[in-house]
């Protein structure tokens, strides 16, 4: 296990990268599920038997969930429209499988020229098709994989890629303990929309979570960003000057807050299978999103969930700025649900 954790860290300290703006398709990262969202956005270590998870970790695909159907929505900031719907189906002997599609609408923007003369409006709208599968090797491993096609359309230009997430995920259940890695959006833009080529947004993720053995609760740490060790950039807005020497002094944040950047913590309270609360708080987000005149709740995220007959519903809100957060919502239900027991014939 310390041989196989190794292998995936050696060069996540040998990189350093920021985040923002190297790379294309990001709308790949949002998360609409509202049960993930509210552990943070980030919650690939939960083996609860609902699909939700993992799309984000295929090899949490398992034979509870065949049948199972999700619809997740997220009424995101700026009036940007975000879903996707997925259905999962088990073969015995073969693994489980998942298909899945994501849809952004960016709204209508008017289109101008050079002095600002309004001459129309456009559009924007990305897409992904997934299919994903997960194998349960035995009691303790299990892999999965994704595999995505994308297409982008702003406007007239018009782009098409193709990327795979690649996942495993060790169990102790003795323990409640569960580890999980991931490496996603490993693929190519086939089509650019210029002449220039961009790169996807990959990430190498890694989570930890375990269940309290008399009380209810998962608690959780994800390590993100693992590709790039230093997260950390220049504020122009954090310096300050020297009263003795008139020195600029840039206040550079320390290498424990770059740490913590990495880290996102997330707990979900499930005190029964038909209710359970989340909250989250992303170190990272609240760092970039907050402010330093007046307090924010940027970076944590809460969440709750009911399930009413045969449909369970899901709502979290995610707070990145007092400008605007994100509201999500999730609709899961099982198929198998609605076939009716057969009745013993009477002897």
């Amino acid at each position: 296990m310390k041989k196989f954790l190794i292998l995936f860290l050696i060069p996540v300290f040998s990189v350093k990268a920021q985040v923002g703006g190297t790379s294309t398709y990001q709308f790949l990262n949002l998360v609409p599920s509202a049960r993930v969202s509210g552990q943070g956005s980030n919650a690939i270590a939960n083996p609860e038997a609902d699909l939700n998870f993992a799309l984000y970790n295929p090899s949490l695909l398992n034979e509870e969930m065949s049948g199972q159907f999700t619809f997740n929505m997220i009424d995101h900031v700026g009036g940007i429209l975000i879903g996707d719907v997925n259905y999962a189906y088990h073969w015995d002997n073969i693994g489980t499988f998942y298909l899945g599609t994501r849809y952004v609408d960016y709204g209508e923007f008017d289109r101008t020229n050079v002095i600002g003369v309004k001459q129309g409006s456009f559009t924007a709208q990305d897409y992904a098709f997934t299919a994903g599968y997960g194998y349960k090797l035995d009691s303790n491993w299990s892999f999965g994989a994704n595999l995505k096609f994308i297409n982008s359309i702003y406007d007239t230009y018009n782009s098409y890629g193709m990327s795979t997430d690649l996942s495993a995920t060790y169990q102790i259940p003795a323990k409640r303990i569960v580890i999980a890695l991931v490496a996603k959006n490993i693929g190519y833009q086939f089509q650019p929309y210029n002449d220039e080529r961009e790169n996807l947004p990959f990430e190498l993720q890694l989570g930890f979570s375990n269940r309290f053995e008399h009380l209810p609760l998962r608690w959780q740490i994800t390590f993100e960003q693992l590709e790039k060790w230093d997260l950390r950039y220049e504020d122009p807005t954090k310096v300050t000057v020297n009263q003795f020497t008139g020195e600029v002094e840039d206040n550079f944040p320390s290498i424990w807050n770059n740490l913590l950047r990495h880290m996102v913590l997330g707990i979900e309270f499930s005190p029964t299978r038909s209710f359970n609360l989340q909250f989250g708080y992303n170190f990272r987000k609240r760092q970039e999103l907050n402010l330093d005149t007046r307090r924010t709740s940027a970076g944590f995220s809460f969440g709750l969930g009911i399930k009413i007959s045969k449909f369970r519903i899901n709502y979290s809100r995610n707070m990145y700025h007092v400008a605007g957060s994100a509201n999500h919502f999730s609709l899961i239900t099982d198929f198998g649900d609605f076939k009716r027991k057969k009745v013993k014939d009477e002897p």
